[in-house]
């Protein structure tokens, strides 16, 4: 049994704690009912909490000494303590407050439990407890440190920390800080008040583990409400309150997500300081805000991982820099088929930089043969350094519909040819710097139809196509110097039929006679080989592969065919037409069409 002696000093009751050694011991202060009010009462919504700290001052003079030492297992009775230094919890201690218990903790000190040490602060709706600064002044004490612990869980129950986080040494101070390395430290904290600390609320590193975390308040902090890695952002939960702080953001540690991958809709932004490689499925729920630091990025690396952010029209999620210009941040990569990949009613503004890479973009999907996979639906991608989107040929799109691309410096999407058919006619790609969109890689690998976007298609290079492309009537596709169109074989065509009123135009990216090579048929006997309302014009460039014509249609005793009507063909350097000996064509083909400026002649036939 541990023995303590009460001393009076004066007329000022204290306790001085001469020893602490027993298993379990029990440590009181001069009894004091100050402060102490035994009813509930009760609201509408239930039982109101008391403030733990409403009556520090009228009990400060009937305050004991609070042990320096805890060498066993203690109780902390109900009453007023002071600390003088910061205490020692003995590994293997656990030391208890009971309800009603009030610390006053001097400059410089913490309440800090570690190794095998542990906390349990249980307080009640009419006796919460209280850890406060001896000074009524943010920074006045350093806080609660909690490291690993392997005896058993930290608790926090209506538990008010305050006055706590003292900067001087420690830039992440915070009320209540968690420090615990690979092994976790847990903890349950709930009903609990972190407020006036000169640091955060509350700091979380990667390994916290918690059982319960509920209707808390974080604030009056002067760096925010929370500190917390990116693997236990997704604790914060929506029970707590997070603002009336001078900052109100949490401030996210990141560098990898593996779990807790659902950050909840808490009422502040979270504030990315760098990079996050996301490795499990990252849910975001709506209304959110994420802020990225400068040069940062979001990467979701393979198949299991993913964004799954779904916002209402009511409560969009939105991807902002720190600061409104472009190009602030890198933006979102996705890198892989996991089809929860998703965004909707969301907002990525002020990435896309372009210092590391040519193809920045706010949004990009990227992958080999493997493919990527991304639903893209009522979501604005915006003032990017780059383009809004980036997609690669091998991309999925199980939903594309109503976005807008626009503010974006190169254009509004940078699409390989083999996913160019994504682009739909609800979404807009207008008011770019660039409004066009830029087609990268050769190959149109499917049956598709590129549909009328609204802006131009402009190609990179040559494009081929194995099967039937179609394009849409308005349709316009702008083409590089030298590049050329080929299509091979029987199942390949490139059907190209207009109306009056939205016709086809496939140009150069210079107005120049000869500024690219031809559109060339090479042993496609198929009917879908058609140019109606079409306006060809500018190409026809003399040497490469021998073309003669700006479109060409040549085979051996296979034949090729190809119908040209009701079209314009103009600005070629060789012939508008050439058809070799064995191409099938319309017999009007030089009657119903319009030509105008082509060096060779209009129609050449073998």
């Amino acid at each position: 049994m541990s023995r303590w002696f009460l001393i009076p000093v004066l007329a000022i009751p204290a306790v001085l704690a001469l020893s602490c050694s027993s298993s379990s011991d029990s440590v009181n202060p001069a009894p004091t009912d100050a402060g102490v009010d035994s009813a509930v009462d009760v609201g509408a919504d239930g039982p109101v909490v008391a403030d733990a700290c409403a009556d520090v001052e009228a009990m400060r003079a009937t305050c004991g000494i609070l042990p320096d030492r805890f060498d066993a297992t203690t109780t902390l009775a109900k009453g007023c303590y002071k600390a003088a230094k910061t205490p020692v919890i003995a590994s293997g201690v656990t030391l208890t407050l009971a309800p009603g218990v009030v610390i006053l903790f001097a400059a410089e000190t913490a309440l800090n439990v570690n190794g095998d040490s542990a906390l349990v602060a249980v307080g009640t709706a009419s006796e919460p407890i209280c850890l406060t600064g001896d000074q009524s002044t943010r920074g006045a004490w350093k806080g609660v440190l909690l490291g690993s612990t392997s005896i058993g869980e930290n608790k926090f129950d209506y538990v008010t920390v305050q006055y706590a986080g003292s900067t001087a040494h420690d830039s992440t101070a915070a009320a209540l800080k968690v420090v615990s390395d690979s092994t976790p430290a847990q903890l349950s904290l709930k009903h609990s008040t972190l407020r006036e600390s000169q640091g955060y609320g509350l700091y979380f590193v990667g390994s916290v583990e918690t059982s319960e975390f509920a209707n808390n308040t974080f604030t009056k902090n002067s760096l925010g409400p929370a500190s917390v890695d990116s693997q236990v952002a997704g604790l914060l939960d929506t029970t707590s309150t997070y603002t009336g702080n001078d900052v109100d953001e949490v401030s996210v540690r990141s560098q990898n997500l593996n779990k807790n991958g659902t950050w909840k809709a808490i009422g502040v932004p979270f504030h990315l300081t760098a990079y996050l490689n996301i490795n499990t499925l990252w849910t975001i729920d709506a209304p959110n805000t994420v802020i990225m630091a400068a040069d940062t990025s979001l990467t979701v690396n393979g198949d299991q991982a993913g964004i799954k952010a779904v916002g209402t029209a009511d409560h969009p999620i939105l991807f902002t820099g720190e600061k409104k210009e472009r190009g602030f941040w890198t933006g979102i990569a996705f890198a892989g088929n996991n089809a929860d990949n998703r965004l909707e009613f969301v907002t990525v503004e002020y990435a896309g930089s372009t210092a590391h890479d040519a193809n920045g973009a706010a949004v990009r999907a990227i992958g080999d043969s493997h493919g990527v996979t991304l639903s893209l639906s009522n979501t604005t991608l915006h003032e990017s350094q780059g383009f809004g989107l980036f997609l690669t040929g091998s991309a999925q799109a199980p939903v594309f519909a109503n976005n807008t691309f626009t503010k974006n410096t190169l254009g509004p999407v940078s699409v390989g040819a083999s996913a160019a058919h994504l682009l739909d006619v609800t979404s807009k790609y207008v008011g770019n710097d660039v409004d066009r969109v830029r087609v990268r890689d050769h190959t149109v690998a499917q049956a598709v139809t590129w549909q009328d976007i609204g802006v131009p298609y402009d190609c990179e290079g040559y494009l081929e196509t194995n099967l039937v492309w179609t394009l849409a009537p308005g349709v316009t596709l702008i083409l590089p110097k030298d590049a050329r169109i080929y299509v091979g074989g029987d199942q390949a065509a490139l059907h190209a039929v207009g109306t009056a009123a939205k016709p086809i135009t496939i140009t150069g990216a210079q107005k120049t006679q000869g500024f690219w090579k031809t559109i060339f048929f090479d042993h496609s006997v198929n009917a879908a080989n058609q140019f109606e309302y079409a306006t060809v014009e500018y190409g026809g460039s003399v040497g490469g592969s021998g073309e003669k014509g700006m479109i060409t249609a040549t085979a051996d005793s296979h034949g090729v065919s190809v119908s040209v009507k009701s079209s314009t063909i103009q600005h070629s350097a060789q012939y508008g037409i050439y058809l070799g000996g064995s191409a099938q064509y319309n017999g009007d083909i030089e009657s119903v069409n319009t030509f105008a400026d082509n060096a060779s002649g209009n129609v050449f036939k073998e």
